[in-house]
């Protein structure tokens, strides 16, 4: 059994593992996630034929292999400098009196 036709054998466990392991994650489609398992699959065991072991053993290398180059790191504040408890304060007593109350601490 070629390893195309072992993985067309077992799509619904990749896709299972697909929607629980990788879609929550990672941003790449199951199109590109079942090419890159099909191009780099190998056996593994050492027994002939094909068996689960291989797949599951493959199914994490696929997921290892796509790191995380492709996420963003994003910073969101609660509020905007201009509603913040500091720009209120300058706004209310000044921005000399406000200076003299944080160095007081």
């Amino acid at each position: 059994m070629k390893n195309q036709e072992f993985l067309k054998a077992n799509r619904e466990e990749v896709v299972s593992y697909y929607n629980s392991k990788i879609k929550v994650f990672y941003n790449i489609s199951l199109k590109d996630f079942m090419l890159d398992l099909m191009n780099n699959f190998r056996k593994i065991t050492i027994s002939e034929g094909l068996k689960r072991m291989d797949l599951f053993a493959n199914l994490q290398e696929a997921q290892s292999r796509l790191g995380t180059f492709d996420c963003e790191i994003t910073t969101t504040y609660s509020a905007p400098y201009s509603e913040s408890n500091h720009a209120k304060a300058v706004a209310y007593f000044g921005k000399e009196k406000v200076q003299k109350m944080s160095n007081a601490k």
